[in-house]
């Protein structure tokens, strides 16, 4: 189960049909999985961390969720495996936002 809604993620690629929905769960959960091995734990440790007591709707911190959504967008946006004459790189802002949420960075 994604911690980042459908509803979230269609809004942030601004999507208002309903044709893409299994393709963009894929892409959050694709998104949330990039995002828990770049912070080295999952997001259900990181939510455990943040509450004392599970809340009804777990919400991530901001950063991360801006992350999540920026990922969602690169990947709906960019479906194809390479484009001709780009160069393709993993989202520096959505690392930058998820930077301070890792574990084991010797500080």
């Amino acid at each position: 189960m994604s911690i980042v809604t459908l509803e979230r993620a269609k809004a942030h690629v601004a999507v208002t049909h309903n044709l893409d929905d299994e393709l963009i769960q894929h892409y959050i959960e694709a998104a949330e999985d990039y995002a828990a091995k770049y912070l080295g734990r999952s997001l259900d440790d990181l939510l455990e961390e943040m509450y004392s007591e599970p809340p009804s709707e777990p919400a991530l911190p901001a950063s991360v969720e801006q992350a999540v959504l920026l990922l969602v967008g690169d990947y709906y946006a960019l479906r194809e495996a390479q484009v001709t004459g780009t160069i393709l790189v993993q989202n520096p802002a959505a690392e930058a936002l998820m930077h301070f949420y890792r574990v084991g960075l010797g500080v």
